[in-house]
């Protein structure tokens, strides 16, 4: 799986999506994120929800749960949609199963970030989440790219 995660991870990054990473990270460096996400996931730290497409990943989305005085939530990570198969909805099919599972885990709320200077920030609106802050220039993907980063929420109950 993390062979797969991997693959999926740098194309998005190499594609432009705001997955953690700059467009020209080390290949190394990505899928070394990728065998500790399958790790955390493995170790129960992290759930992961994939969808395929023809025998082969398509998409993730991770969930951490909080612990502690944040146990009523989760922080959703790494949305990926391979860039082929992106706009046709099916990062809306694992954003709802990401709500979905929260809320039949029984939480309240989910947060999620993500990097401004995107378009990313519009389709977590349309699909009911709140903007809740904004950390000016806190993303260094270049030398001189400093990026926003976008803070959001969505209540389940």
């Amino acid at each position: 799986m993390d062979t797969a995660l991997g693959t999926l991870w740098v194309a998005v990054t190499r594609a432009g999506g705001a997955v953690g990473f700059a467009p020209d990270a080390p290949e190394a460096d990505i899928r070394a994120a990728a065998v500790q996400a399958v790790e955390d996931v493995r170790a129960e730290r992290q759930q992961l929800i994939v969808i395929g497409a023809d025998h082969t990943l398509a998409g993730t989305v991770f969930l951490r749960t909080g612990v502690g005085v944040q146990a009523h939530r989760a922080d959703v990570l790494r949305l990926m949609v391979r860039p082929d198969l992106q706009g046709r909805g099916w990062g809306r099919t694992l954003l709802d199963a990401a709500v979905a599972h929260a809320t039949a885990l029984g939480l309240e709320q989910l947060m999620l970030s993500t990097r401004g200077g995107t378009d990313v920030a519009g389709f977590y609106l349309r699909r009911g989440f709140t903007e809740v802050g904004v950390w000016p220039e806190t993303l260094r993907l270049g030398p001189d790219d400093l990026r926003d980063e976008h803070w959001f929420q969505l209540r389940l109950r």
